[in-house]
């Protein structure tokens, strides 16, 4: 029988069969895992290839003239990166989870770059590795398509991707690279305009904070009587019960709210050209990142007055 820690699901602190979870709650618990997944991935790419390539690895070649990356991998990842730079700060943040995985297990790079990173999960090797992380990449199509999902996918997902992450998660450790403040932090912004921002180092504040700016995008302007909503995802390697996701309106009283997900209407007080909603994560530790608070991400849109 398949279990899914009920703290991890938002339901509780007992253990409890995946069938008896709802599709909707087993979807939204795997795509978050996943997610974090292709964030790691992502990183070990970028840290070892531009430490060994220099920041334009997608377009380097090796010392016979061979590219690096294939064209087949690396033009569409360029293709997506010159269409919408600010989604994609890093080359590799226009990856999906088959590229990560053909550039990470190429039988000239994985031995190079990324074994040691990865023994302690795939200890047989490069094919170990290949064949564990190709059995994500339906279910995670699945899921970006809003498509239905087996339970032995699920028990993959979250078994498999979790395994890897804490796997890099001792890599960085070991290598001296782990963060200082090991804290939940925001990993997915997204927004009823079909926004969507996945965190890393390359979108961020050196103290750790972030700003996702939309106020000066056209097709992102707001007007009174509509309703904006925001959702952040969380790390979930950190309990859900470590936690909590609180919601503010920059300059404007009253308007405090609690959870992952922030709905707000609009009237005439929100008029502004740079309306500013703060997301804010504090865990249960005596200590705190960023003052009172261990993660804060801005979003600021601009609101149009009445006509």
């Amino acid at each position: 029988m398949h279990f899914l820690s009920r703290s991890n699901a938002n339901i509780g602190n007992d253990t409890v069969p995946l069938h008896s979870v709802s599709e909707s709650e087993l979807r939204d618990h795997c795509r978050r895992a996943i997610e974090t997944l292709e964030q790691w991935l992502r990183r070990l790419v970028d840290d070892a290839l531009s430490e060994n390539f220099g920041q334009n690895y997608l377009v380097a070649t090796k010392p016979n003239g061979d590219s690096l990356i294939s064209r087949k991998i690396a033009g569409p990842m360029v293709r997506r990166r010159q269409d919408n730079p600010s989604r994609f700060p890093r080359a590799i943040d226009a990856s999906f989870l088959e590229d990560q995985i053909a550039i990470i297990c190429n039988p000239d790079h994985y031995n190079a770059y990324f074994k040691d990173a990865l023994s302690d999960v795939f200890p047989k090797g490069r094919e170990h590795a290949r064949t564990t992380l190709l059995r994500l990449v339906e279910p995670r199509n699945s899921l970006s398509h809003a498509n239905a999902i087996s339970v032995h996918d699920a028990y993959r997902v979250l078994c498999y991707s979790m395994d890897v992450v804490q796997a890099l998660k001792a890599h960085y450790v070991r290598t001296g690279m782990a963060q200082q403040y090991n804290v939940p932090t925001v990993v997915r912004v997204s927004d009823s305009l079909g926004h969507v921002v996945h965190m890393s180092e390359a979108n961020r504040h050196p103290s750790g904070s972030a700003v996702i700016d939309f106020s000066n995008d056209e097709g992102a302007y707001l007007n009174c009587g509509h309703t904006i909503s925001i959702e952040v995802d969380i790390d979930p390697t950190f309990e859900a019960s470590a936690y909590e996701i609180s919601w503010a309106v920059a300059n404007i009283g009253g308007v405090n709210q609690s959870g992952r997900k922030f709905v707000l209407q609009l009237d005439e007080r929100y008029v502004s050209t740079r309306l500013c909603i703060v997301g804010s994560v504090t865990s249960n530790k005596a200590w705190h990142k960023i003052g009172n608070r261990d993660d804060q991400i801005d979003i600021a849109y601009r609101v149009l007055p009445p006509t």
